[in-house]
């Protein structure tokens, strides 16, 4: 399933029942966490009406410095949970989003976890970690699950995990075993647990067509676009706009960190510079909707019951 991530739209009739039940009772609700869980607070909680007003109310309106995204799928588990709520960094990568000079700004690194707009349908984004730079060459090895990097192999840490069949499942995925601790990995990595061999060798690879069966160039700004491409008028639109024959903008290649349930850059190709909204910087709400029975009915009571408060204020990385 891809793991896609829905700019926050105007539900207005919902949101203004959330906010003014949120309004009423924000005293009794910051008494409750704090009560509940005071050795968990490293930072005094403190409501504000406008801050919470822009949370919840204002939630439509896309600035150039951050944007708000859900995410309703899992093939970042367990580094981002479904239904987590996002904030990202839009100016962050430089000035393709803002060239403002009073901000900071950088190049996309590899290990970042960016939003992106899925080329295909732009409409709707997308949250997955940078792997490949332009220019560079990727190979994944779905028998040995190991990414390659120029040829190198890529310090990642694995943990094999319970598989999940089912895509609305909001659990975490359940380790059975990791590797021993890889120098110079940055982030962690989840594969199916499977005795025989391994599931995305056996389930993806008839799919997969980038990186899974020989290393493939991560295309630069300016790179001849392959025949194949040229042939497709809807991916000549997304990737040589002018027509010209070649790549309209650097490329990325982009991975799932929930290696097996991630429908990635090993499927659909390579994300375009100009399609990346920004970087995904921490979850500002979050909410289990699975939690006692199917959520959603009641808005007002799910805000106070199956809101994940643990989860607010925690860093993408």
């Amino acid at each position: 399933m891809p793991f896609e991530v829905h700019q926050e739209k105007n539900y207005s009739q919902e949101q203004g029942k959330v906010y003014d039940a949120a309004m009423k009772s924000v005293e009794t609700l910051k008494g409750k966490l704090i009560s509940s869980k005071p050795a968990d607070f490293r930072f005094e909680v403190k409501f504000d009406k406008a801050l919470l007003g822009k949370v919840l109310g204002d939630r439509t309106q896309m600035t150039f410095i951050v944007q708000a995204v859900k995410v309703p799928t899992g093939s970042m588990k367990n580094t981002i949970w479904i239904q987590d709520h996002l904030l990202v960094n839009k100016f962050i990568f430089g000035p393709d989003r803002s060239n403002l000079p009073v901000l900071p700004e950088r190049q996309i690194r590899r290990g970042d976890i960016v939003v992106f707009k899925f080329p295909k349908t732009p409409e709707t984004n997308f949250v997955k970690r940078v792997i490949g730079l332009p220019g560079e060459t990727v190979e994944y090895d779905a028998r040995t699950n190991t990414v390659y990097i120029n040829g190198q192999q890529l310090p990642e840490r694995r943990v094999f995990v319970e598989p999940q069949y089912n895509n609305d499942d909001a659990s975490q995925l359940e380790a059975v075993h990791s590797d021993p601790d890889v120098q110079g990995a940055q982030w962690t990595v989840y594969y199916y647990q499977n005795d025989y061999e391994s599931v995305a060798s056996s389930v993806n690879d008839g799919d997969a067509h980038y990186g899974t069966r020989q290393p493939f160039k991560v295309p630069l700004k300016g790179d001849p676009l392959p025949d194949e491409m040229r042939s497709d008028p809807l991916v000549q639109r997304i990737y040589d706009a002018d027509g010209d024959g070649r790549f309209d903008s650097d490329q990325y290649f982009c991975m799932g960190d929930n290696r097996d349930n991630s429908l990635d850059s090993r499927f659909w190709g390579t994300v375009p510079r100009s399609s990346i909204v920004g970087r995904a910087m921490f979850v500002y709400w979050s909410i289990d909707r699975n939690m006692n029975g199917e959520g959603g009915s009641n808005p007002i009571v799910d805000f106070f019951t199956k809101s994940r408060w643990s989860r607010t204020g925690t860093f993408i990385k």
